[in-house]
């Protein structure tokens, strides 16, 4: 089982939204979950280009869920463009969607 973490992080400050990803990714592989975590393949991508734009990290988003057999929408996604994106993709792919109102940081 493989889990593709989903939620807001434009807009955030990044110590929060790492608190609340690293919490849920904990929460997954204590679970038996294989994780992707966002987070870090944003933080690859930035290694490479540092001016990646809000499409690059997307396209490599869209492309971690797609390995996945499930994805976990953490508290606060209503309130991400992206989140919204990568749930309608997880609908549209047959992936089971999961909510997760584990929260480690501010809204």
């Amino acid at each position: 089982m493989r889990v593709y973490l989903s939620g807001k992080i434009t807009g955030r400050e990044k110590t929060d939204y790492e608190m609340q990803f690293a919490r849920a990714e904990s929460f997954y592989k204590s679970g038996g979950f294989d994780v992707v975590n966002p987070v870090k393949i944003s933080e690859a991508i930035l290694k490479q280009n540092p001016d990646a734009k809000y499409e690059d990290f997307m396209e490599k988003d869209l492309e971690a869920l797609k390995t996945c057999t499930h994805i976990a929408l953490l508290e606060g996604w209503e309130q991400s463009k992206g989140a919204k994106i990568e749930k309608a993709e997880a609908e549209k792919l047959g992936i089971e969607i999961m909510y997760l109102k584990l929260y480690g940081g501010k809204k």
